[in-house]
């Protein structure tokens, strides 16, 4: 099935097997052969670390086992990057996925226009508390709310409804999950650029030395075929700016994973861009108690400090989580979706993931121990 004309409401953030491994050219792909390298005798905190994550590969290779449904793609975590766990399961007949598979990445796009907003704030092109409204009417396009604000856009709470209908809600006052917002971003951004959203994204990410994620539009090729399960569609998409912003870009694990730890680790923003994109803005309804939306990004501080973001595409599903204090990320980048209705079936596996990596780095497992100790980098 090609989708061409993809709804805003296709894009959604999730509200509601082992196999090979292909080399990479991206860092963490090196820094794993310089360590096969080394011939160093490991010491005892390597060998510490080395255990603890033994015992999070095993209880997340139960968790596999032991779900309600299969998994389909692939699963990396990386911490001080370097790769602890890979899982990677084929759909059907199909090759084995490899961590530089690629992928439609879905709502994991919205950490990366919210990160290039913010580029723009720290050189003085954009300020959050901008209205909207002036930079589209100076280009004679379509308005929205005269209220709105780029920050309110960013956070999901500026109430932003289609041409011709009323606001949602006093803009700031609530939160309701957007991807015509992030379009209207991507929108002011080609306006104070002078350069279409597309360039500029892959522009933004090479400067940083990102690879593996691409912003482009039109048919997508390369990608691991996505399939629909209730149906057993193979999904191809055209995408168009209605889509690219907030859902619309591809990747791999091996990209996404490089992304996380270059915004996390300070090498993507100013360290005043980080933490306000990373600051929890507005409370929003989730099957995560206490979660809360920053600019592009989920946030988590109950018990340790946790940046995320889902991701629903027909076809494709995806989870990433960042925990910088121990310099920790997982991505899990399915080619395969479930009902986005059945919440425990589509997402449960990745809530399972989830819980066992947050426990097993809470203060007081053996885990977070090692990974706090001095030689730990840390921000």
């Amino acid at each position: 099935m090609k989708m061409s004309v993809l709804a805003s409401s296709l894009c959604l953030l999730g509200a509601m097997a082992s196999g090979s491994v292909a080399a990479s050219e991206l860092v963490i792909e090196a820094k794993i052969e310089q360590a096969a390298e080394r011939v160093d005798v490991p010491s005892a905190h390597d060998l510490a670390i080395g255990e603890a994550f033994a015992k999070i590969g095993s209880a997340f290779d139960n968790i596999i086992a032991a779900n309600e449904r299969p998994f389909y793609g692939v699963i990396a975590l990386m911490q001080r990057g370097e790769l602890r766990y890979v899982k990677t399961n084929a759909y059907g007949e199909a090759a084995a996925p490899t961590l530089d598979s690629r992928v439609m990445l879905a709502s994991q796009s919205k950490m990366i226009t919210a990160a290039l907003v913010m580029q723009a704030v720290s050189q003085g092109k954009l300020a959050l508390e901008d209205k909207i409204t002036p930079y589209l009417v100076s280009t004679n396009l379509p308005t929205y709310d005269e209220r709105i604000t780029i920050a309110q856009l960013l956070s999901h709470s500026s109430g932003i409804a289609s041409q011709g209908k009323a606001n949602r809600f006093a803009p700031g006052s609530d939160f309701q999950y957007s991807n015509l917002g992030f379009q209207v971003l991507a929108k002011l951004l080609e306006i104070t650029y002078q350069q279409d959203f597309a360039t500029l994204v892959n522009a933004f990410l090479s400067e940083h030395g990102v690879k593996g994620i691409k912003a482009q539009l039109g048919a997508q090729q390369g990608l691991m075929a996505g399939i629909e399960i209730s149906t057993q569609e193979p999904m191809e998409y055209d995408v168009q700016m209605n889509l690219l912003p907030g859902g619309g870009m591809t990747g791999s694990a091996t990209g996404l994973l490089n992304y996380l730890s270059t915004l996390h680790g300070g090498k993507l923003l100013s360290k005043e861009a980080y933490q306000a994109m990373m600051a929890p803005k507005i409370l929003r309804p989730h099957r995560w108690s206490q979660l809360f939306y920053g600019f592009g990004v989920q946030v988590n501080q109950q018990g340790i400090k946790e940046y995320s973001h889902s991701g629903y595409l027909p076809g494709y599903q995806s989870l990433s989580l960042s925990y910088p204090e121990s310099d920790t990320y997982l991505v899990v980048l399915e080619n395969a979706s479930w009902p986005i209705e059945q919440s425990n079936q589509a997402f449960g596996l990745h809530d399972k993931l989830r819980q066992a990596l947050r426990e097993s780095l809470m203060p007081g497992s053996k885990l977070e121990n090692n990974a706090s100790a001095p030689t730990q980098s840390r921000l």
